[in-house]
């Protein structure tokens, strides 16, 4: 109700909540006829999206979590600043009212708002989901042309930023904070694990198949720790052959789920999309430098999973 741009409406949907949230809501919608309150039809948050775009009537869409916090100017100049097949989104911010803001959290946030600042919007799309989930508004068309809140797999706004990839929606980023997140102990993210970064790899292989695999060239998996497992094992899963490599000495030469591992040192790139899964921070940027002294192509020679 503080939001400066006047032309608004809020579909609030309740999806199981303990305490009073529904009968304030229901308070305010009773004297306002731009808030209108509903149930959930199903269990969680995409069944709860769902029922929300449903009774929704706006051109424009825009979503965000209860708890959260809009800066006053949000949807004014979100809206300024659409146009047809386009997303805007801008930086965002993260606040906790009992103690201090986690780390991830933190650098989650600078990376996003470096993203908006540099440009290479689809840089790192399968380290991270580059579009943040309350901070993106888009045409009611354009969002019922890429399936709206329909997803396919979890998390549902990593899934829609693939699908923004997908039919090349323009991306326009504002240079301001648009949305601030409450980091709280009973957050989403913070409790349930098809939120846990480790989770999303599923949705990861599935949209590197379907966006970027070229078959004419070798699939090359670097790294044989717990990650680079788990990415083999989903690879195998999908019958996808692939050349596994490591620069752990103890690792060459082993047999992992029937690949035997070889060493990147003998690895030739070329005609090949590398697959990256490392944790080590030193590692990686090791195999940075070695990527660009070979002057191979982010999104195009090499993918970071992680």
């Amino acid at each position: 109700m503080a939001q400066t741009q006047i032309d608004w409406e809020l579909i609030a949907v309740n999806d199981g909540s303990t305490d009073a949230s529904e009968a304030i809501l229901t308070e305010y919608a009773d004297k306002h006829d731009s808030i209108r309150v509903a149930r959930s039809d199903g269990v969680g948050i995409v069944a709860a999206l769902q029922k929300a775009y449903e009774l929704s009537n706006g051109d424009f869409i825009h979503r965000m979590d209860a708890d959260d916090l809009m800066p006053a100017n949000k949807l004014k100049c979100m809206a300024e600043g659409m146009t047809e097949g386009s997303v805007v989104t801008g930086k965002v911010s993260y606040f906790c009212d009992e103690r201090e803001v986690g780390k991830g959290f933190l650098k989650y946030t600078d990376w996003l708002n470096g993203l908006m600042e540099e440009g290479d919007f689809w840089r790192d799309v399968y380290r991270e989901c580059p579009v943040p989930s309350s901070a993106w508004m888009m045409n009611r068309s354009d969002f019922e042309r890429i399936g709206g809140f329909t997803s396919g797999f979890m998390p549902e706004d990593y899934d829609l930023a693939f699908r923004i990839l997908k039919h090349k929606f323009k991306i326009i980023r504002l240079n301001e904070v648009v949305h601030h997140w409450r980091d709280s102990e009973t957050r989403t993210s913070r409790n349930e694990e098809q939120y846990f970064p480790i989770a999303y790899l599923p949705l990861k292989m599935h949209y590197f198949l379907e966006l970027h695999r070229d078959k004419t060239k070798t699939v090359v998996l670097w790294g044989a720790g717990k990650k680079g497992k788990l990415v083999a094992k989903e690879l195998l899963e999908r019958n996808v052959a692939f050349t596994w490599i490591t620069n752990n000495k103890k690792k060459i030469g082993k047999d992992i789920y029937g690949v035997v591992l070889k060493s990147d040192n003998e690895q030739d790139f070329l005609g090949a999309q590398i697959i990256i899964a490392l944790s080590s921070p030193e590692e990686k940027v090791e195999v940075q430098t070695r990527l660009s002294d070979e002057r191979l192509v982010n999104n195009q020679d090499y993918y970071w999973f992680f």
